[in-house]
């Protein structure tokens, strides 16, 4: 396992050291984590290739200061959760687009985490969509300030799909195989790699940040500017202009 400076990295997500392995320090360590560090996109959008090895992951995220996307973000956190004495892993999942598409197969990575003898989906690189807490695997509802989490398993296909009731009904944003086939940066690195280059996909073609506030969320997705605030929500389209300036006020990130 690499070393990490333990602190450091805890001072980044503005987190308390405790000497304890429990399901209220896990949530304490994923609320800060997406409070603090962003996902964004814009190496991939200036054609800057990603690397995930985790001295790589930490000078960005811990030193530099910046976000990334799933496979940095989670990517540096299990190794973090690890530290700490978590029996963290890391599991890949396939995005639902929306009315039955899915996106690239095993596009997504995120952690699981063995706890109390249940398993907790354990995400700090969702985007808008983050869950700042763990969800249990056992389809125990988790309540978030934006809306409602849940993972429900289809005995059917054996899969686990990670949902959240925002307007009353519950959606699919993921859905993941039985996690006893675990990922490691390694496997996960040819799909990054897809991420960051395949035509067909989104994330490099249009910037894409998203940060977790107290009360919601920011997300500039393209043009536009996503702000939700409790049960607020409003969109704004900037002019090209605004784009690099939105970027710094509301991400502290230069394009």
């Amino acid at each position: 396992m690499i070393k990490l400076n333990v602190q450091t990295y805890l001072d980044r997500i503005q987190a308390t050291k405790k000497d304890e392995v429990s399901l209220d320090y896990l949530s304490h360590l994923q609320k800060q984590h997406v409070l603090n560090v962003h996902f964004e996109n814009l190496d991939i959008m200036s054609k800057k290739p990603l690397s995930l090895q985790v001295e790589d992951l930490y000078h960005k995220l811990v030193h530099a200061q910046q976000g990334g996307v799933c496979y940095e973000l989670n990517g540096l956190f299990v190794h973090l959760l690890q530290e700490l004495g978590f029996h963290a892993y890391l599991m890949a999942a396939t995005v639902h687009v929306g009315n039955g598409v899915w996106a690239l197969e095993h596009g997504h990575l995120f952690s699981i985490v063995p706890l109390e003898g249940k398993e907790y989906v354990v995400d700090v690189g969702f985007g808008g969509n983050c869950p700042r807490l763990p969800v249990p695997l056992n389809g125990e509802e988790v309540v978030d300030s934006d809306g409602t989490y849940r993972v429900m398993k289809n005995e059917a296909d054996s899969m686990f799909y990670l949902q959240k009731k925002s307007d009353g009904e519950y959606e699919t944003l993921y859905r993941f195989e039985t996690p006893s086939q675990r990922w490691n940066l390694d496997t996960i690195h040819p799909v990054c790699v897809l991420t960051e280059t395949a035509p067909e996909s989104m994330f490099n073609k249009m910037y894409f940040l998203s940060r977790v506030t107290e009360n919601g969320r920011i997300t500039l997705l393209g043009n536009t500017l996503i702000t939700v605030n409790g049960q607020e929500k409003t969109k704004q389209k900037l002019e090209e202009h605004e784009i690099a300036e939105a970027v710094q006020r509301y991400f502290e990130l230069t394009v």
